[in-house]
């Protein structure tokens, strides 16, 4: 086995990834409007598949997702960013994700980016709306998987 068919491996199938991301977003909603109210999230842009560059050897197997783009109207006060913030940081420590690093951190923009071991990030912001957005890093379908582990 190949070094990046063991790093592919390994790796939690797209499906299950795509799953876990969508509960992180469900959950990161409910805790944002938990402590703001005033968010009607609503899906601005939907996930699409993409094939990944990272493991050339799995070109037309592999896939990366970019998981769309929620996002709710108006943007969060300076004063209540930090709590904001603190919420993303949290959820998404939840799910493997590091610490955010700061993008933007100004008057009326702030921006935090931050991503896990397998390559995926999210990003969240608020300016003139507010929204986060994901993508995955670079795994096999479970279809695909299950092939290389039982070869015919």
């Amino acid at each position: 086995m190949d070094d990046q068919e063991a790093e592919l491996m390994q790796r939690p199938s797209i499906e299950e990834v795509h799953q876990r991301y969508s509960e992180m977003d469900a959950k990161l909603k409910q805790e944002l409007g938990a402590a703001f109210p005033w968010m009607q999230w609503e899906r601005v842009r939907d996930p699409n598949r993409a094939s990944c560059a990272d493991f050339d050897a799995y070109k037309d197997d592999a896939e990366g997702w970019t998981l769309g783009i929620w996002g709710t109207q108006g943007n969060i006060p300076d004063a209540e960013w930090p709590r904001a913030q603190q919420i993303f940081a949290e959820v998404t420590g939840e799910y493997g994700f590091t610490p955010p690093r700061i993008l933007a951190d100004r008057p009326a923009q702030h921006d935090v980016t931050t991503s896990d071991r397998y390559g995926a990030t999210y990003k969240f912001g608020s300016g003139k709306r507010t929204s986060f957005s994901g993508s995955t890093g670079c795994h096999l379908p479970q279809a695909a998987k299950d092939k290389l582990q039982n070869p015919s």
